[in-house]
């Protein structure tokens, strides 16, 4: 009896390592350009400028940043998506032949809604790169909401930024957004809509026109250590609560915009005659309805 106890514990030990093993992570990085650590004028955004060049470079280190990051922390499995518009059709605006290993770029053969489509129930967490302020925030670095054309954009009247939208998105397949870098400005938005995420501040935004780094080295050290904090807290990691059903307002720079979107079927001229909104029991309905509105502005 003793030697058949025996015989089976190595099984039962192999068994409990097995079921005790922490489980791999995949991790999404995702980028912007406007929070960009150096970015400081709209010329570092834009392809095809000097200054775009050199935003490419400082691009790069807030993405290795962040990978670093999630590297001390214990993940072997990153993905990279480029979340922004420069104009480059030829390649991503990160250096894609500089970032740390094991990143990767997701490449896709047909277009993709970032905030959307990027990630799937692989995912366990998002990490996002050189985010910016949303629309209305008057002092936020480039502060916008997906496209200039709205000065305002709410969800059932709560302002939204770009990182909100994401956030919210990945929520339907819960999963949560960890850590974000960006400037001053975005950290305060970021305060008051999701308290819960780390917040790297890499620039003071001086108004929407102009934004002061700090140091590369603390940029670096800020980014890591909050991509490393989000994935070492994830278990305690949350969701946007927000519930439908959705009303997305957008409001315009002028009344020619909105009486363009409003041209859209199911659309709402509401409090003033600038904003325009639309209605959907489902979040991502909803959003991909008030694309609609801001490409017919």
């Amino acid at each position: 009896r003793c030697r058949l106890l025996l015989a089976g514990l190595p099984a039962l030990l192999l068994g409990t390592i097995i079921v005790a093993a922490p489980r791999s992570l995949k991790v999404l990085v995702l980028y912007d350009m406007e929070g960009v650590s150096e970015a400081t004028e709209l010329a570092h955004t834009n392809f095809g400028t000097p200054e775009y060049a050199a935003a490419r470079i400082s691009l790069t280190a807030d993405v290795n940043a962040a990978i670093a990051g999630l590297k001390a922390a214990g993940v072997a499995d990153i993905v990279v998506v480029d979340g922004h518009g420069s104009g480059n059709a030829l390649e991503p605006d990160v250096l894609e032949d500089k970032l740390l290993a094991p990143a990767r770029m997701i490449a896709r053969d047909a277009p993709f809604d970032i905030y959307m489509d990027s990630y799937d129930h692989s995912i366990d967490a998002i990490v996002a790169v050189a985010m910016h302020a949303g629309a209305g925030n008057r002092t936020g670095f480039l502060s916008h909401t997906y496209s200039g054309v709205g000065v305002d954009y709410r969800v059932n009247g709560t302002p939204f930024n770009e990182t909100m939208i994401l956030a919210t998105g990945a929520a339907r397949l819960k999963i949560p957004v960890v850590a974000v870098s960006g400037d001053d400005q975005f950290e305060r938005e970021m305060r008051r809509s999701l308290p819960w995420v780390q917040v790297a501040i890499v620039k003071h935004a001086v108004d929407r026109t102009k934004a002061e780094p700090l140091a590369r080295d603390e940029i670096d050290r800020r980014i890591t250590a909050a991509a490393k904090a989000g994935i070492l807290q994830l278990d305690a990691a949350r969701l946007p609560e927000m519930t439908g059903p959705y009303r997305f307002a957008v409001t315009f720079r002028d009344e020619a915009e909105a009486t363009n979107a409003a041209l859209f079927p199911g659309a709402e001229t509401a409090l003033n005659a600038r904003t325009v909104q639309v209605r959907a029991n489902d979040f991502e309905e909803g959003y991909r309805k008030s694309l609609r509105l801001l490409s017919l502005a």
